[in-house]
């Protein structure tokens, strides 16, 4: 089970998420600061909401609003009366937060004077509440690993490869980890700005935990749970199990196979019906040119998803950009038009790949068959026909179907793209 890659899907996908919530800036009044080193001073107090950006994020003196930053490392060493969300590199709380905090990041830390008057929510690779730390609300982390030594006086929450509790939950504690992942030999060469605890992969309760609710967790072993630990309620240990694999019988495979027959069919008719000169061009490439067509492939699925990229990069950016300017209602339209862009590409992609591909490269090796000896073709469709129950045909030799089908994802989206450009680009007639 390759826990450090599950592990960094999930993190990229929350911090992804972090950072358009970070950028999700109201109309309202606001004050921003930015720059390489952003300080709140320890007699300054701000009475507006506090958006920050840089690389090193120190707040020492009072927030009245809300906190959002962004950046390297991001410190809180006085008073927030509203809500804190941050993320960066390294996160670290050691003043007061009076509301709710959500943070995401490598490194995250409750320091021995973080207060949080409500819940905390922390996603990233390690998670530490020191000794003398409190919060008040419920705790939810996810990541790799934590270490709980401060009071948290609601329930605890956690999906991680690694648990260690030293400090006091008065609630109930329900945990998801990874017993037997093993050592993380590769954590060695991460640069973390703040010092990193260990912890072990699965569930240690320390001699000086107490949990004032049940203990709840999943794992293939069970938790080590140390003499003098202090568990009020019950504790129920649930065996991960590994899901079978569901037995796909012969006839289930043969069905699947002819709905996706029939499907593609049905979607290469319509082309042909409505688009003919088109596909006949993409899959006259594919016979012509099909080496050129592999990289033309290889090309546009990177295209595709650079494209998709950068249209998220500059949501994000003109979304901040009118943000700043407090233009509300054109930060909200850029969101909804970048989002809608996204989806057409991702819907563009997943047509061009699940059925214009395999389509343009059935055409053609169907073609190919039936003039093959100098017989000459008579029906577009039967190309396609004889062509696709070849595809299906190879599609369902074990390991030769997979090389095959993704050649045909290549070598089909290639063709269409080579030659829609040589048909772009060709000089109109006078």
């Amino acid at each position: 089970m390759c826990v450090e890659k599950r592990f960094s899907e999930q993190v990229i996908w929350i911090v992804g998420w972090m950072a358009i919530l970070l950028v999700s800036v109201p109309a309202g009044a606001a004050e921003f600061k930015t720059g390489k080193e952003v300080t709140v001073a320890e007699d300054e107090v701000i009475d507006d909401d506090l958006y920050m950006t840089g690389e090193i994020m120190t707040i020492k003196g009072t927030v009245k609003g809300d906190v959002v930053a962004s950046g390297k490392v991001v410190r809180i060493e006085g008073v927030v009366e509203g809500d804190v969300m941050a993320a960066g590199r390294a996160v670290v709380i050691d003043g007061e937060v009076r509301d709710d905090v959500r943070i995401a990041g490598m490194t995250l830390k409750l320091g021995e004077a973080a207060r949080v008057g409500d819940d905390l929510f922390a996603a990233g690779f390690s998670f530490e509440s020191s000794s003398g730390s409190q919060v008040a609300g419920r705790t939810s982390l996810t990541g790799y690993q934590a270490l709980v030594a401060g009071e948290h006086q609601e329930d605890l929450v956690g999906a991680l490869v690694g648990l260690r509790i030293d400090g006091r939950v008065a609630g109930n504690v329900e945990a998801a980890v990874e017993s037997e992942a093993g050592p993380a030999w590769w954590t060695q060469f991460m640069q973390s700005p703040v010092p990193l605890p260990t912890v072990d992969p699965g569930l240690t309760v320390g001699s000086s935990a107490r949990v004032g609710g049940d203990l709840t967790y999943k794992s293939k072993a069970a938790a080590q749970i140390a003499d003098g630990a202090i568990v009020t309620g019950e504790t129920d240990h649930a065996v991960t199990k590994v899901a079978a694999v569901p037995e796909v019988r012969p006839g289930q495979r043969l069905a699947k196979v002819l709905r996706w027959f029939v499907a593609l069919f049905l979607f290469g008719a319509l082309l042909l019906w409505l688009v003919p000169d088109k596909v006949n061009g993409a899959a006259t490439t594919v016979r012509d040119r099909p080496v050129a067509s592999l990289g033309w492939g290889v090309v546009t699925l990177i295209g595709f998803l650079v494209a998709m990229v950068v249209v998220l990069v500059a949501t994000l950016v003109l979304t901040m950009i009118f943000g700043f300017m407090t233009l509300g209602g054109m930060a909200a339209l850029v969101v909804i038009l970048g989002l809608l862009l996204e989806i057409l590409l991702a819907v563009k992609l997943w047509i061009a790949v699940a059925f214009l591909a395999p389509v343009i490269v059935s055409l053609a090796g169907g073609r190919f068959l039936m003039t093959r000896g100098g017989t000459v073709e008579k029906s577009r469709y039967l190309s396609l026909l004889v062509g696709l129950a070849l595809l299906a045909l190879f599609s369902t030799v074990p390991f030769v179907g997979a090389l095959v089908r993704g050649l045909v994802l290549l070598v089909g989206l290639g063709a269409g793209s080579y030659w829609s450009v040589r048909y772009f680009a060709r000089p109109s007639a006078d």
